[in-house]
């Protein structure tokens, strides 16, 4: 990702004695979480961003190039892994923030660096336990659209309102096939619902 620093960011990383963090959000099923790579809450915009300090990790970020960014936090809390483990992130959104300081240590300004969507999360059952989140930008995402590319009810139906096929893929997932009526209709195209309409039945 290319980007350039703003004026009062630029100001401060510019100095002698620089103070700085990385701050993030990944949307998370169980709601939004909030980090910085330091240690102790940090408040911006009315919102608390938690210190991770040495359990948390940021892989390098390369200006051009970064598809790939990977998030890492060691924990001995088994509540917080088999959290990870039960959720199923992919797809959420991952900002990370380049955050400055005054000379009081506030934050006075942060930049967003990096924009994404959580590929995946990992947990590895070394000692110490370790959640991964693979994290890949929403450019590199748009570039290979058939990887990455997925389909639910709520997607189709923005496109096709009568089309209620992944209505049907979702009840299969969740119960006996034995319980599928098989008696949804399925649009033969026309985008936003202006295709007829035809009834399946098993």
């Amino acid at each position: 990702m290319t980007y350039h620093l703003e004026p009062q960011v630029e100001a401060i990383i510019s100095q002698s004695e620089k103070c700085a963090c990385i701050m993030g959000t990944i949307e998370w099923p169980a709601g939004m979480a909030r980090f910085h790579n330091g240690a102790g809450p940090i408040k911006s915009d009315g919102e608390t961003y938690w210190g991770v300090a040495n359990n948390g990790m940021v892989s390098v970020i390369k200006e051009g190039s970064a598809p790939r960014v990977t998030l890492t936090l060691i924990t001995p809390d088994t509540s917080v892994l088999a959290e990870a483990l039960k959720d199923d992130a992919a797809g959420g959104e991952v900002r990370l923030y380049l955050g400055v300081f005054n000379d009081d240590q506030q934050l006075v300004a942060k930049q967003l660096i990096y924009l994404g969507i959580v590929n995946n999360t990992p947990a590895k059952y070394s000692a110490p336990p370790t959640i991964s989140v693979e994290c890949v930008s929403y450019t590199h995402r748009w570039s290979q659209p058939k990887r990455y590319t997925t389909y639910s009810a709520a997607s189709q139906r923005a496109i096709y309102p009568n089309d209620s096929f992944l209505d049907d893929v979702e009840a299969v997932a969740k119960g006996p096939l034995s319980s599928y009526s098989g008696s949804n209709a399925v649009s033969s195209g026309g985008r936003g619902g202006g295709g007829t309409t035809t009834t399946r039945q098993r």
